[in-house]
């Protein structure tokens, strides 16, 4: 008979019962919660066990997730910080089995802090967590983990991180992550997104190919689907399970003087011929 890969039902309920008490207030076992979820997956990991690891994540990451971050709301940052520290990627060789998780969470702290507060009053902890990942992912895979990363783009601006700098240290080696970082960094701030924007393009080392639907583009072309994604119809679907939009009433508004930029660089690119001859900064979605 084949083995059920199912998480066993002591796991479920052992999860259940923390997150439960978790639920209703009670911190103590939160971390309790994480331990078990992380060694859960590691177990599955460790053992070849797929279909298990999947239906662990399936079935309790949107639940740690929402917990953690609505006891994160009530208690601060200290809280957050403190399974930043206990599970940061640089404690492992491999990264913990909860990041994506840590990553949704701060991601999530991250935008209501710049939204609500100031760029000052963001974690420089929090910045650098997303840039050891960052600095640890090769592109060829934890697809989800790239996707984690996006929200580091709203730390652009901070006086203590060089949120740009990294972010344009690895345009020339990981656009495929970096053009949805650049993306959020124009939801936060639209000037110094425009800047860094430039910085990139005007770069000697990013001059390479990619393969489209419509034969190959440049990576010029590939970014300017950056500022696109912010002025388009499309809602972030980053962090996941969350509508921050909705949530902190955001519309972005594009300036005139950064559409204008975005427009010199597409002529000065020689772009304008793939595009409507009435083309709109949307029209550069990718």
């Amino acid at each position: 008979m084949p083995r059920d890969r199912r998480p066993d039902k002591v796991e479920i309920e052992e999860l259940e019962k923390q997150l439960a008490r978790a639920s209703n207030g009670d911190v103590t076992p939160l971390s309790q919660a994480v331990a078990t979820y992380e060694i859960r997956l590691a177990s599955a990991h460790e053992s070849g066990e797929s279909n298990r690891y999947r239906g662990i994540s399936r079935e309790y990451q949107e639940q740690l997730i929402t917990v953690l971050d609505d006891a994160t709301q009530t208690e601060g940052w200290g809280l957050l910080k403190g399974f930043l520290d206990a599970y940061h990627p640089n404690t492992t060789e491999d990264f913990p089995h909860v990041t994506t998780v840590l990553q949704n969470v701060t991601g999530r702290y991250l935008i209501r802090t710049r939204l609500s507060e100031d760029i000052n009053e963001i974690p420089v902890a929090a910045l650098e967590f997303f840039s050891s990942i960052l600095d640890q992912i090769d592109g060829d895979g934890y697809d989800f983990i790239n996707e984690g990363l996006h929200p580091y783009g709203w730390g652009i601006g901070h006086p203590d991180h060089a949120v740009a700098d990294n972010i344009h240290q690895h345009a020339s080696t990981n656009i495929f992550v970096v053009n949805p970082m650049l993306e959020h960094a124009f939801y936060a701030d639209q000037h110094s997104a425009m800047d860094l924007l430039e910085q990139i393009v005007r770069d000697d080392s990013i001059d390479r190919s990619l393969p489209h639907t419509t034969g190959q583009i440049s990576e010029t072309r590939y970014l300017l689907d950056a500022p696109a994604g912010a002025v388009s119809d499309f809602e972030p679907t980053i962090p996941r399970y969350w509508d921050w939009q909705k949530e902190l009433d955001y519309e972005f508004e594009l300036d005139e003087d950064v559409e204008r930029r975005i427009r010199d660089i597409v002529t000065e690119r020689n772009i304008e011929s793939d595009l409507p001859d009435d083309w709109g900064i949307a029209d550069l979605i990718i």
